[in-house]
């Protein structure tokens, strides 16, 4: 049974074009037309990106709380030294000059320390400036961080008094800045070190996916090649288990298709090679049957030709013009029986070289007065390939002949035919293949756009490809029309083998 074998071409899944949303078409260019590899490295880096603002909201939700008890825990030991302070300074009895002399104290944080006289005149302060280091580190705390990590602002006064009268004022204000620089600093360091380990892990992730996803290009590769009819090629096994048997599903695949194609192609020669059996029987037929018929009729038109001239002036010359008709008529019924059976199947095939049977061909164009001139080229040739190619070979050749100069105008035709061994298949396999290359040139006026093809290229292309071969007609650049035509040598062998077997085998 003939397998049905077309081009593999990709379906159309989902909507059309015309009834595709907004959306499809954002999610097709954003995401669906990206590669596997692209959506992994993008789903990580989303899947960071939202780890990465989880941590952020938590890191500040908790630099938060702990400013705002930092600062109270200052708060309270400051205004206890102060307290005390003050407490020291009464029992001492010194005057208000001496309340300058208050604060005695290091390392103050998140708080600040004024001392006002009952006037509100500020007598010192602790701090009393801020270190070079300290305000740097503050002033590269962007404003909109220190904004996410504002506390509110604790004030605290404590006055001083000395029996029933008060010497001044002590103002204790909790300050977030350094707690907040020191939470930055800590932030900063940490966002540097994932950004590391997350650019490390992205690149480790790129090349793991490459190479664990490499057998899927493989696999892409491999269907395009599928797609154009090359069934010869088999994927290497990857190492990824999931991937073998997709791969090795790939390959049983390749092989039926190319098992379905062999078959098809046997099918077809086989078909070709019954309907050249066919032309060569009814070609000996016409040769064997109608030739001494025809050579019998001359025969009884000379005997009749000479009995007319034996019969009376009138009657022998009424006798003699229907004798010439009918030897015209006999003429023509001859040149008609020659023509068939050189287009049946050229009596040269298979008793001459193949060279020397295309060298006849173009030498009966010139002597029928063909228009124009040829030129013949021949490679490598064996002195028959098979019934087959030769005599597609030949056909290809007189009808290529035939369209330059029927339809061409052409006055220059350069024929060329040789074997030649081309590589065949898809990439993975590189496959050569023996094969006859039949190419005819002109110098006509070549083929209009549009030009539907006639009824003998279309049969000589049908043939061509019922055999395997390849068939291009165009029209160079430098004018004119290029034929070019492929047939396969080795399967043709392989066909004639098995043929040979079978006929051996009684089939």
């Amino acid at each position: 049974m003939k397998h049905e074998i077309g081009t593999l071409a990709p379906a159309g899944l989902g909507l059309s074009p015309a009834h595709e949303t907004m959306s499809s078409r954002v999610a097709r260019r954003l995401w669906n037309g990206r590669s596997i590899r692209w959506q992994l490295l993008a789903t990580f880096l989303l899947i960071n990106l939202a780890a990465g603002i989880a941590a952020a909201v938590t890191v500040i939700y908790n630099a938060q709380r702990a400013t705002e008890i930092e600062i109270a825990a200052s708060m309270e030991v400051a205004e206890r030294f102060v307290r005390g302070s003050i407490g020291h300074l009464v029992q001492a009895g010194d005057r208000p000059p001496a309340i300058e002399n208050l604060l005695q104290i290091s390392n103050l944080r998140h708080v600040r320390i004024q001392v006002f006289d009952n006037d509100g005149d500020l007598l010192s302060s602790l701090p009393a400036a801020t270190s070079t280091d300290e305000s740097e580190e503050e002033s590269e705390v962007p404003h909109w961080f220190s904004a996410l990590i504002k506390v509110e602002d604790l004030r605290r006064e404590v006055p001083i008094v000395s029996g029933n009268q008060r010497l001044g004022t002590v103002l204790l204000v909790g300050e977030a800045s350094d707690e907040v620089a020191e939470v930055w600093q800590d932030v900063t360091d940490l966002a540097i070190v994932a950004i590391i380990l997350n650019l490390t892990v992205i690149g480790a992730l790129y090349l793991a996916l490459g190479r664990v996803l490499h057998p899927l290009t493989d696999v892409s590769r491999g269907l395009c090649d599928l797609e154009e009819g090359h069934f010869r090629g088999h994927l290497a096994r990857p190492k990824v288990r999931e991937l073998q048997q997709i791969v090795d599903r790939f390959n049983a695949l390749a092989d039926h298709l190319a098992a379905a194609k062999a078959d098809n192609a046997r099918i077809n020669r086989r078909l070709v090679t019954i309907q050249d059996d066919e032309r060569r029987q009814v070609a000996m037929e016409l040769h064997d049957e109608l030739g001494p018929c025809v050579f019998g009729i001359r025969s009884k038109i000379t005997s009749l030709k000479r009995l007319a001239g034996s019969l009376p002036g009138e009657a022998a010359e009424k006798i003699r013009k229907r004798v010439d008709e009918l030897g015209e008529i006999t003429e023509k019924i001859r040149a008609m029986n020659r023509d068939l059976l050189r287009r049946l199947r050229p009596m040269a095939l298979g008793n001459a070289p193949l060279a020397d049977v295309i060298a006849g061909l173009l030498a009966d164009f010139e002597r029928h007065g063909a228009p124009c001139s040829f030129s013949l080229e021949t490679g490598r040739l064996a002195r028959s390939y098979g019934d087959c190619i030769d005599l597609t070979a030949y056909r290809c050749i007189q009808e290529g002949i035939t369209n330059a100069i029927q339809h061409g105008q052409a006055d220059y035709v350069e024929v060329r035919l040789l074997e030649e061994t081309r590589p065949v298949g898809n990439g993975f396999v590189p496959i050569a293949s023996a094969q006859l290359l039949c190419m005819i040139r002109d110098n006509g006026r070549g083929i209009a756009p549009g030009t539907p093809a006639g009824f003998g290229l279309t049969g000589i292309e049908e043939r061509v490809r019922a055999i395997g071969g390849s068939f291009s007609i165009t029209n160079p650049l430098e004018g004119g029309t290029l034929l070019d035509i492929s047939l396969p040598l080795e399967e043709q062998r392989q066909f004639a083998t098995g043929s040979n077997q079978q006929a051996r085998g009684g089939i």
